[in-house]
């Protein structure tokens, strides 16, 4: 898989380091446009969330002009490193779905610019001023609009709260030559000359500019991003978990070292677990399945002394051979695509294993979820398999359970 990195707005810190390291005359601007560093609603709660700072509105901590102007600085380093990508469709769709988040967020007055960049990378940054860049990796590893346009509600709650530039202003006295290699190293992809040349710059560095602060900066993103899709219809915020499930899949996989104090982000797991609880909180139905792209119960033809029959597998689990037609098909097999649309349409809605209820019935027993009989046990089916009915629905509601467990634990490590 290709190399995924934590959705994060620190590279345009670059830019913001440039500023800091420029004449004399950008000085002024910036004190003018800093305002003796706001903070812009870093406040985060004891569960590591925070709500929308709606009082930054009234006295933005920097100028529309002095953004502008760093951002410009910033777009020139991105796109000294990355090639643009030309692609008019996907640019058009970046920018409309752009233009609904931005209608619910705290600066609905931005025109953002979306840009593509020609890498295999994935991720996505904002800067300030409105520009949002987004690799190509990124969107060949969204497996959803939903998670795509949770990954650029990210990224405008960065450009929402000042981030890039809050975080460049206090650290500005840190911004020397090895500070600006670090990042571009980090960000941008240096070479293994500049990375060896960074690494020289030693913990003080990721204390003082990638430290503690940035992880405010990471949960409030997050927690403002999930605010403006549960504000806009066009997007299911669930999308947002989904893509970070699968960065906190990589980080079970190949746990990270423990920085401590250095810690520069907030270890993707934790962030699932806020936007979950978040989430949840709201009243949103936590529906993965709506979000990504999952494989559907499959059937296929079989043999079982002789007889014909057709055998049910979800997520690499046999879940029922069906060897008698019933009542209502006229073979195994159309009977056995019967209960696979079934199960289908229960999945993709949702359905999860702890609704699942093996019933026994005078004239048939079946396993239910949501009220409803996914599989109906006969006569013939007790016959077929020399089982009592009311114990096959109960093994069939079993090995169903079982294809779940193989799902979540798919989602924890395998993605």
């Amino acid at each position: 898989m290709r190399r995924l990195l934590l959705i994060a707005c620190c590279v345009v810190l670059l830019a913001g380091g440039g500023a800091a390291m420029g004449d004399t005359a950008d000085t002024a601007d910036g004190a003018e446009a800093a305002g003796s560093t706001v903070d812009a609603g870093n406040a985060v709660d004891a569960g590591g969330g925070a709500e929308v700072a709606d009082e930054n509105a009234e006295k933005p901590p920097f100028s529309p002009e002095y953004e502008k102007k760093v951002g410009a600085e910033a777009i020139a380093a991105v796109e000294k490193e990355y090639s643009l990508l030309a692609d008019e469709e996907a640019t058009a769709k970046l920018q409309d779905m752009v233009a609904k988040i931005t209608a619910h967020t705290q600066r609905p007055e931005i025109t953002y610019d979306v840009r593509l960049l020609d890498t295999e990378i994935v991720n996505a940054f904002s800067l300030p001023g409105g520009t949002v860049y987004v690799t190509q990796g990124l969107l060949d590893e969204v497996q959803s609009d939903d998670e795509l346009a949770g990954v650029l509600a990210h990224e405008i709650g960065h450009n929402c709260t000042w981030d890039a530039l809050q975080q460049a202003e206090r650290n500005k006295s840190l911004f020397t030559g090895s500070v600006a290699a670090t990042i571009a190293a980090i960000l941008l992809g240096g070479s293994s000359d500049v990375v060896s040349t960074v690494l020289l710059a030693g913990e003080y560095v990721r204390q003082g500019v990638l430290g503690g602060y940035s992880i405010g900066m990471e949960r409030r993103a997050d927690h403002n991003g999930a605010t403006y899709l549960l504000a806009c219809p066009d997007f299911n915020p669930v999308g947002l978990v989904t893509f970070m499930e699968r960065l906190a899949a990589k980080e079970r996989r190949e746990p990270p070292r423990d920085m401590g104090v250095f810690q520069s982000h907030p270890l993707a797991i934790e962030r699932v677990q806020l936007l979950t609880d978040y989430l949840i909180a709201e009243n949103v139905d936590i529906n993965r399945r709506a979000t990504t792209k999952w494989e559907p119960p499959a059937v296929e033809e079989t043999k079982v002394d002789g007889v014909d029959g057709a055998t049910l597998t979800l997520w690499g689990e046999d879940i029922f051979v069906v060897l008698a037609a019933g009542p209502d098909c006229d073979t195994p097999m159309a009977r056995a695509e019967a209960i696979v649309a079934r199960l289908t349409e229960l999945l993709a809605a949702g359905m999860d294993s702890y609704e699942l209820q093996a019933r026994a019935g005078d004239d048939h027993s079946a396993v239910l979820a949501r009220g409803q009989e996914i599989i109906a046990v006969y006569p013939e089916d007790a016959q077929a398999h020399e089982l009592e009915a009311a114990t096959i629905a109960s093994q069939v509601k079993t090995a169903i359970q079982r294809a779940f467990v193989r799902e979540n634990l798919n989602r924890l490590w395998a993605y």
